[in-house]
């Protein structure tokens, strides 16, 4: 009978826990702790022999050293690229298109790229953050991360990890790019740098913000709380990625097109008030408006009959630290192209 190679690794397993509880038994049976604790040892002892855990208890089996400045307390974030995958190699997830594609997996619309990664257990896996400690910008590891460590809880030792957390081993190898101890620095800097290549001669008229004017309105005068009017707009992320339009050919063009949705001008319901954020858009002037993210309703308070304008903002002003999954990032700025246009109906 031919065996094949995971076979022989899960018999190999199997033989190697059953030895260990054999050994404990004696004095008292493993609990299902130590019988999680038993599967990572025999795993590393049958695919990296001689491995050995670190910091918390993940074990690095590669360790490409960076040539950039190093990981320090002070450090709140990361900028990464990463793949997981489970103990017998599948890809659970990854910030990278070629390896989305390879999986079958890509999608157009959808995000992928450098992921934000904030050093605190209740964003970021604590095996994670144990596993980049001592790194350098550049640099690439790879660990495999036991499944008590791969949540999002914070305990002071290995032991409480070992004893009280639960999760799902995993294989991650991250690149860091980029790190920060201010997120909002580092994005306006990214945003400035957008501004300065593709928005020239545009200064910042609220913290995070910038507008340029594409088209002359026909009229200096912005609309007033009781007139509705239309848009058409296109919204983008900083490295040009289309993720949500109103005009149907913009959309098969990078696309995103879905039959599901209808392709039209927006209506816009301005502010009743001096408050920018009740601003909202609808399908129609009688439909009621939904709200808009902080620095889209800004832009819209400010339009000007027939007037078409390209805006741009930090997260604070669009879709913050949480993004919205999977076409927006976390800590993402986004563009706006948006312009006046006539009333469909009409």
């Amino acid at each position: 009978m031919n065996i094949s190679k995971h076979q022989t690794i899960a018999l190999s397993l199997v033989a190697a826990i059953m030895a260990f509880a054999s050994g404990c038994a004696k004095e008292s049976s493993l609990d299902t702790s130590g019988m999680a604790k038993a599967y990572i040892e025999a795993w590393m002892n049958v695919n990296h022999p001689g491995v050995k855990p670190s910091g918390l208890g993940v074990y690095i089996l590669e360790d490409k050293p960076g040539s950039g400045a190093a990981l320090t307390d002070e450090d709140l974030f990361l900028i990464a690229d990463y793949t997981v995958t489970d103990l017998d190699g599948t890809i659970t997830s990854t910030t990278y298109e070629k390896v989305a594609k390879q999986l079958g997996t890509f999608k157009y619309g959808n995000y992928y790229g450098h992921d934000v990664m904030m050093l605190d257990p209740q964003y970021t896996k604590a095996g994670v953050i144990d596993m980049v400690s001592g790194m350098r910008v550049g640099g690439t590891r790879t660990a495999l991360v036991p499944g008590w460590l791969n949540v999002n809880l914070d305990y002071d030792t290995a032991e409480e990890y070992e004893k009280k957390a639960s999760g799902t081993n995993a294989i991650y190898t991250i690149t860091i790019v980029d790190k920060t101890d201010n997120i909002t620095d580092w994005e306006i800097a990214a945003l400035s740098d957008y501004v300065n290549r593709n928005m020239a001669g545009t200064d910042s008229t609220m913290f995070g913000y910038y507008c340029k004017t594409l088209t002359k309105p026909t009229s200096e005068t912005t609309f007033s709380g009781d007139t509705t009017f239309y848009i058409n707009y296109t919204g983008r992320l900083l490295n040009g990625q289309v993720f949500d339009t109103t005009i149907e050919d913009t959309a098969k063009v990078h696309k995103i097109y879905t039959q599901s949705k209808t392709y039209a001008p927006m209506c816009v319901h301005p502010a009743s008030d001096s408050d920018f954020k009740t601003v909202t858009i609808s399908t129609s002037s009688t439909e009621e408006g939904s709200t808009v993210v902080n620095g889209f309703a800004y832009c819209l308070s400010k339009l000007r009959p027939f007037e078409k304008v390209i805006c741009a903002f930090y997260s604070n002003l669009g879709y913050g630290s949480s993004g919205n999954d999977p076409v927006i990032p976390k800590y993402a700025p986004i563009v706006f192209e948006i312009e006046v246009v006539k009333d469909p109906t009409q």
